[in-house]
């Protein structure tokens, strides 16, 4: 019968419950009362079973509303006992939010990632290999691990260098893997004033800085002047990236400088580069120059210094630039 085991719904069941009743007026009058109340509602009358001093009684003999059970007719005279027997519903217990941690979960793969199949069930994504990202394959269709999809472009990081109160600055790791570099300098503040900003290149041997191992020139503007200004060298010890800049209050430099075939075995590095300062006098100006590297040599680091004093404060980063 339902009334012992039967199960409702995913959130109800039934346990088996007999309800006795005596009579000679202490649950019921024999000859006169014609209901008793049951201490649950069975939900059904189908799940009531009545007997009568131990005699089942018909379904069709009474009937249930919540936990009252009507008879037909007045309770014989002379019963001296009714049982009820029935299923009770009660709520299984919910789960509350929040309360499920990892502990509980059962085990899986090694990777696995956890989803949904298109009848709204739990179901896992297998486990990808190194370097795959994870794929929409769409609705109707489980994800998947794939190779990622080449670019162009990329930017990648080989490092930062960040001055504190520092001589000079090198970021090493460059080498022929690109053939472009890219060199960011911000807020480099110098703590000497009237100083210009020095720019090496270096193998694994070092940086180079022999009196006649580089070459550059620049223009520049100024706010104060619409006449450009430039300087230039056939050979020195580094590439200059600019006038001066000094210690006054706001004063600072940045540029870009770009590090063209870094590794070639044929041609000499190139360097193109744009700047800016507030000047000692106080003044903003601007510069765009290039500079050489006058020999063949495989660039893995760079170099960055004022022609006196420390870097107060500052960061260099450099990126490699994918070109396929």
């Amino acid at each position: 019968m339902s009334f012992l085991t039967g199960r409702r719904d995913q959130s109800t069941r039934t346990s088996g419950t007999v309800d006795v009743f005596s009579g000679s007026g202490v649950d019921f009058t024999a000859g006169s009362s014609t209901t008793v109340t049951l201490t649950a509602d069975p939900g059904t009358e189908n799940d009531l079973v009545i007997a009568f001093d131990g005699v089942t009684q018909h379904h069709d003999t009474y009937s249930v509303s919540a936990t009252t059970v009507t008879f037909d007719t007045a309770i014989p005279t002379g019963t001296l006992k009714i049982e009820a027997k029935y299923g009770s519903t009660y709520a299984v217990g919910t789960v509350p939010d929040d309360a499920v941690t990892l502990a509980k979960m059962a085990s899986g793969t090694d990777g696995n990632l956890i989803s949904y199949d298109t009848n709204g069930d739990v179901a896992a994504v297998a486990t990808g290999d190194s370097g795959q990202i994870l794929t929409s394959n769409g609705a109707g269709t489980a994800p998947t691990f794939q190779a990622a999809a080449a670019g162009g472009g990329a930017w990648t990081l080989i490092g930062t260098q960040v001055a504190s109160a520092s001589a000079s600055l090198t970021q090493t790791g460059l080498d022929s893997t690109y053939d472009t570099y890219v060199i960011e300098f911000a807020d480099m503040i110098a703590a000497d004033d009237a100083v210009q900003p020095y720019f090496r290149l270096g193998d694994s041997s070092g940086v180079d800085s022999g009196a006649s191992d580089y070459s550059y020139c620049f223009v520049g503007n100024a706010a104060d002047s619409s006449t450009p200004a430039g300087s230039a060298a056939l050979t020195a010890a580094q590439i200059d990236l600019s006038g001066i800049t000094g210690t006054g209050t706001g004063e600072s430099w940045a540029a870009q400088v770009v590090l063209h075939q870094p590794g070639d075995s044929s041609v000499y590095p190139l360097v193109t580069f744009q700047s800016v300062s507030y000047t000692h006098n106080p003044v903003l100006k601007q510069y765009s120059g290039g500079g050489i590297r006058l020999a063949v040599i495989t660039v893995d680091r760079v170099y960055f210094q004022f022609n006196s004093g420390n870097i107060t404060s500052g960061r260099m980063t450099t990126w490699g630039i994918s070109h396929a």
